[in-house]
């Protein structure tokens, strides 16, 4: 007999309390998908930035030599570095949204374990990693005189941390969507792969001429970068950046993620 997964907090429950718990939960599932994923054996939990430095990597070669059109400091080599660690963090947490529910679906008959936390735990790990290849990478370069430490840590930081929270959304949506439906599921993949030549990743808005600068800025991923870039480098600017036009879209983004995953939530049954 099928038994509908319930995920409800215990309604007694202070926020306070409920927040620590969530944090718990979340937190154990981290450690749980890290395991589950790389393992512990070769070079186990490194794999986390072992695979997106390594792509990072072969992608700032290819670059390795000239300048940028926007301003001397920003050499090719640490343009493509920010550029390609901040997309992977997108297609991470985008790609591997797909087939949560599936995957984790004998969690789900823990009672503190939510559609929600399981999204929410795979994208942080996702974070994790591609931030701590960026910040690895980085330091290599800076350290050999290839490029300087970032101009503005603290814009560079909130452009991360929205990258995490589109990126995030985006997987709330996928996971919700795609429970009880294989195209969305298909659809994923050639997804992130179509937004590489529309993110702004290798790219400044500033070079494209109009319609092309005013179409693309339609987008929420330039904005991102053309942020992340002025945190890096001194000669950026924020001319074509709309913090307000970028919440916004994270914050639409989120409500669907959310309604789609509570519905996914109704229509889980445990066997």
């Amino acid at each position: 007999m099928a038994q509908t997964a319930e995920f409800s907090r215990p309604p007694s429950a202070s926020f306070a309390s409920a927040l620590a718990t969530q944090f718990r939960v979340i937190g154990a599932l981290i450690l749980r998908e890290l395991h589950t994923r790389y393992g512990r054996e070769n070079i186990g939990y490194l794999w986390m930035i072992g695979e997106p430095m390594m792509l990072a990597s072969v992608m700032a070669l290819l670059h390795h030599s000239g300048h940028t059109q926007f301003g001397s400091d920003i050499k090719a080599l640490p343009f493509t570095v920010l550029g390609y660690t901040t997309f992977i963090m997108f297609r991470g947490i985008v790609n591997r949204s797909e087939g949560t529910i599936e995957g984790n679906a004998p969690l789900l008959y823990h009672r503190m374990v939510t559609i929600f936390d399981l999204a929410t735990a795979r994208a942080l790990l996702e974070f994790c990693g591609v931030f701590l290849t960026y910040v690895i990478l980085m330091t290599l370069l800076c350290a050999s005189g290839l490029t300087q430490p970032p101009a503005r840590p603290l814009e560079l930081m909130l452009a991360e941390l929205l990258m995490l929270w589109m990126s995030w959304a985006q997987s709330l949506i996928i996971v919700g969507g795609s429970h009880e439906n294989r195209l969305i599921e298909r659809l994923v993949h050639p997804y992130s792969y179509f937004m590489i030549p529309l993110s702004g990743a290798f790219f400044q808005v500033e070079w494209l001429p109009e319609p092309y600068r005013s179409l693309i800025l339609w987008l929420p991923l330039p904005h991102i970068f053309e942020l992340a870039r002025y945190g890096q480098f001194h000669s950026a600017n924020l001319k074509y950046f709309d913090g307000l036009y970028l919440v916004g879209w994270c914050v639409v983004l989120t409500w669907i993620g959310l309604v789609l995953t509570r519905m996914a939530r109704r229509r889980v049954h445990l066997h």
